[in-house]
C-alpha cells in the first residue's frame, strides 16, 4: 500500500448506544446540573464518539449553542486563558458579546500595569482589544445594551472588583463569563447549551498540589452555570469528584470507553473493507478490540497481508512496512511533540534530510490518527506515538528530542517587541514547549533557572510575564533541596524575579512574602562572606 492508496480519514462508527443513550437522558434534561464523563485510555474511541455527537445532535441545530475544546491545548489549562478562549470562540461562532466579561478584564489589565514602570499602556498585548471592550452585537443598539448593564446588578459587581487585587480579580472573571452566559442565553431564547471538555485529566500536568486542585475552576464554573448548561467531558480516569465533594457523586453521570466485542470489531473492518474473515479474526484478537488499532489496521491490510498479526505491534510494522519511508521518518520526529504544524514539519524535513512535498502532507493531514487541534495545529493519536518512541533507540529518541527544543529555541530567538504586540500567544506557547523538552533532556534545575532567567531578561520589558511565575515555583523546592553555594545563590535571585514578576502584575502581597525571602537569605550570606 502506499500514501496514494490511502482514503480519506472518515472511518465507520460503531454505535456506543449506552453512552449515547446516556447524553440524549441529560440532553433533554433541564431540571438538575448535568455531567456526562467518558472516560478510557487512549485509542478507546473517545473523540471519535464526541465527533459523532456533534455531528448527530449539535452541528446543524439552530436553537442549541455549543462550544468544544481541548485542554491537549496546554495554553488552555490557564483559568484564565480557558474561560477567556471560550468567550472569544463563542463571539465569533454565535455572534454574542460577554460584555461584563471583557470589562472586568480590562479592569484586570488596568490594574496590572497603571503603575508599570517599563512602559505605557499602548504598548501591551491585547490593548486595542480592550479599547473596544464594549461593542453593540449586529442588530442592536449600542443605548439599549448600555442601559442593559447599568440596570444589572453587574455593575455594582464590577465597581467593587476595581478595590481587589489582581489575583482576586482574575479569580473572578469565570463569574463574569458565566453571568454573561446567563444572559445571551436568556435574551435568544436557546433551548440548551452544550460545553465539551476533552482531556480534562491533562490539567493535573499544572496544578496538582492536591488531588482536587488541578480541575477546581471547572467545578466552579459548573457550579455557577447550574442547569443552563450540559457538560460532557472526557478522560483516561473517572473523574472521581465525589472525593473532593460528596455531592458531586449524584451529579457526575460516567460510562467507559471498552474495548469492542469480538462481532463489533469484525464488523468495523469489514465495513472498513477488509473482507477476508481469516484476516478480520487476526486483527480482532490482536488488537484485542480498542478502535484505534482497529482503524490502524483497516489502512495497513486493506490490501491483504503477508503474515497474520499477533499484537498491535505487528499491526504498526506491517503499517510502517507499507509507507513511504519519508513519511515513517517525519512520524518518529512527530511523535515527540505535543502537537505539530506545517512549520515545524518543513523545519524537520530540512534538519532531518527528509522529502516533503504538498501531497505528502495532505496525506499525513489525512490519517485517522491525525486529528486538528484547531486552524494550524495537529495532533498524533498517543497511542501511536507511544508505540513509536518504543521502536526507537535511545539515541534516536535524544536526537528527536533534542531538536523540538532547538525548534522552539529557534522561535523565542525570533520573537521581538513587534511579535509579542501581534501575537502573544506564541510567546507563551514556545516558552510552553521549550520548557516541556528541555525537563526531557536535562534535569538539572540551575540548568532550567538559567534558562528562564535568560528569556525573562528577554522578554520582560515586552509584558510577556506570565509564563515564568509558575515554572519559576516549580524550581524552587528543586534549589532548596540542594545544598551546594551556586544553588543557594540562584535561590536568592529566583525569589527577587518572582518578587519583580509580581509587583509588576500588581500583587503587592506575593511580592512583599518574596522579597522578605530574599532578604533573610541574603543575610547568612553576607556574614560568612
Amino acid at each position: 500500500m502506499s500514501l496514494n492508496e490511502v482514503e480519506n480519514k472518515t472511518t465507520p462508527y460503531i454505535d456506543r448506544r449506552v453512552a449515547e443513550g446516556i447524553f440524549r437522558e441529560l440532553f433533554g434534561e433541564r431540571s438538575t446540573y448535568r455531567v456526562f464523563n467518558v472516560y478510557g485510555k487512549n485509542g478507546s474511541g473517545k473523540s471519535t464518539f464526541i465527533d459523532n455527537i456533534i455531528n448527530r445532535y449539535l452541528k446543524e441545530s439552530k436553537d442549541i449553542i455549543y462550544m468544544k475544546i481541548d485542554f491537549r491545548d496546554r495554553l488552555l489549562h490557564k483559568p484564565q486563558n480557558a474561560v477567556m478562549h471560550i468567550a472569544k470562540e463563542l463571539e465569533k461562532k454565535y455572534d454574542f458579546n460577554f460584555m461584563a466579561l471583557w470589562k472586568a478584564y480590562a479592569i484586570l489589565w488596568h490594574k496590572r500595569y497603571e503603575h508599570s514602570p517599563l512602559m505605557h499602556a499602548a504598548d501591551l498585548p491585547y490593548f486595542h482589544e480592550i479599547k473596544k471592550v464594549i461593542q453593540p452585537p449586529k442588530n442592536r443598539n449600542i443605548l439599549d445594551i448600555a442601559k442593559e448593564i447599568l440596570e444589572n446588578k453587574l455593575t455594582k459587581e464590577l465597581e467593587k472588583i476595581k478595590k481587589e487585587d489582581a489575583k482576586r480579580i482574575e479569580d473572578k472573571l469565570y463569574q463574569f463569563f458565566v453571568a454573561d452566559l446567563h444572559r445571551i442565553l436568556k435574551e435568544n431564547s436557546f433551548k440548551d447549551c452544550v460545553f465539551i471538555l476533552e482531556n480534562i485529566d491533562t490539567l493535573s500536568e499544572y496544578n496538582s498540589s492536591t488531588p482536587c486542585s488541578k480541575d477546581a475552576w471547572v467545578r466552579d464554573l459548573i457550579t455557577y452555570i447550574s442547569k443552563d448548561a450540559l457538560f460532557l467531558i472526557t478522560s483516561k480516569e473517572p473523574l472521581n469528584w465525589q472525593k473532593c465533594n460528596q455531592s458531586w457523586s449524584s451529579v457526575v453521570k460516567s460510562y467507559e470507553m471498552k474495548p469492542f466485542i469480538k462481532k463489533d470489531s469484525i464488523r468495523y473492518l469489514r465495513l472498513s473493507g477488509i473482507k477476508e474473515k481469516t484476516l478480520q479474526e487476526a486483527i480482532a484478537l490482536s488488537s484485542k478490540g480498542e478502535p484505534f488499532w482497529l482503524s490502524l489496521a483497516s489502512i495497513a491490510y486493506k490490501k491483504g497481508q503477508k503474515k497474520l498479526p499477533i499484537n498491535t505491534k505487528d499491526i504498526l510494522l506491517h503499517f510502517l512496512d507499507n509507507c513511504d519511508t519519508n513519511l515513517i521518518k517525519l512520524l518518529e520526529v512527530l511523535a515527540h511533540s505535543r502537537f505539530f504544524t506545517i512549520n515545524l514539519i518543513e523545519v524537520a524535513s530540512k534538519n532531518f534530510n527528509i522529502s516533503i512535498d504538498k501531497e505528502l502532507i495532505d496525506k499525513l493531514l489525512s490519517m485517522p490518527f491525525v486529528q486538528e487541534l484547531d486552524n494550524e495545529r495537529f495532533i498524533i493519536n498517543s497511542a501511536l506515538q507511544d508505540k513509536l518512541k518504543e521502536l526507537q533507540t535511545k539515541e534516536d529518541r535524544v536526537e528527536y528530542l533534542t531538536f523540538m527544543f532547538s525548534y522552539y529555541e529557534n522561535i523565542l530567538q525570533s520573537i521581538d517587541n513587534q511579535i509579542v504586540k501581534v501575537a502573544p500567544k506564541l510567546v507563551d506557547e514556545a516558552i510552553e514547549e521549550g520548557w516541556y523538552h528541555l525537563n526531557l533532556i536535562n534535569s538539572e534545575p540551575l540548568v532550567h533557572f538559567e534558562w528562564l532567567d535568560y528569556y525573562i531578561d528577554r522578554f520582560f520589558m515586552y509584558a510577556a510575564w506570565e509564563p515564568f511565575l509558575e515554572r519559576y515555583n516549580k524550581i524552587v523546592p528543586k534549589l532548596k533541596k540542594a545544598k551546594d553555594k551556586t544553588s543557594k545563590e540562584k535561590l536568592v535571585s529566583l525569589y527577587n524575579n518572582l518578587a519583580g514578576l509580581y509587583e509588576s502584575l500588581g500583587d503587592t502581597n506575593i511580592s512583599k512574602k518574596y522579597y522578605n525571602m530574599v532578604i533573610k537569605l541574603n543575610r547568612p550570606m553576607a556574614l560568612s562572606a
